[in-house]
């Protein structure tokens, strides 16, 4: 019972915050799921897909006895680099939903500026009421910023597993061929 009304707290005040910062703010929020699902998909990828395909390549290439030979070491390449653009899908995607983030928060914040002047020209200058305005407007530009840094930290992670795993796959198949 008590987690139910935490959850109901958590939910609450989440779509006070999304109300608060606006649309945009709302369209951020979806922008950083679909973000965070692609830093998730491509951890899964790599410790699911990945390593049980690298595993089946390499096992292959060690049973075989002409592994050296010109035309499987171009064969070995190319399910290298097959392996490697797979394992890579995705990562301009992640840099362009990246430098979407404070774009859109900046986004967010021309609106809300000029709903405050708009309010401001109907119902003159209040001072309490353009500060109050301003803050809200100001929250899509802290949001996408945040998004942004936690964006590049999540994707410099995710760049340096990949470019790991594509070290270790060509040294393990590609080892002996390079003689």
């Amino acid at each position: 019972m008590l987690i139910q009304m935490n959850d109901i707290k958590i939910y609450n005040e989440l779509l006070v915050f999304l109300q608060t910062g606006g649309d945009v703010l709302l369209i951020l929020f979806l922008l950083s799921i679909f973000f965070w699902t692609l830093v998730i998909e491509k951890f899964i990828y790599q410790k699911v897909n990945y390593r049980t395909i690298s595993k089946q390549l390499r096992r292959y290439w060690k049973a075989q006895e002409n592994a050296d030979s010109w035309e499987n070491i171009q064969l070995k390449t190319a399910q290298v680099s097959k392996l490697s653009i797979a394992l890579n899908s995705n990562l301009s995607l992640m840099k362009v939903t990246i430098s979407l983030f404070p774009l859109l928060g900046l986004l967010g914040t021309i609106t809300g500026m000029v709903n405050v002047f708009d309010s401001m020209s109907s119902l003159g200058t209040n001072a309490k009421a353009m500060a109050s305005g301003i803050s809200m407007a100001t929250i899509p530009t802290m949001a996408g910023m945040l998004l942004a840094v936690l964006g590049l930290f999540a994707y410099s992670q995710v760049d340096a597993v990949m470019k790991k795993e594509i070290r270790k796959l060509k040294d393990k198949v590609l080892k002996d061929s390079d003689a």
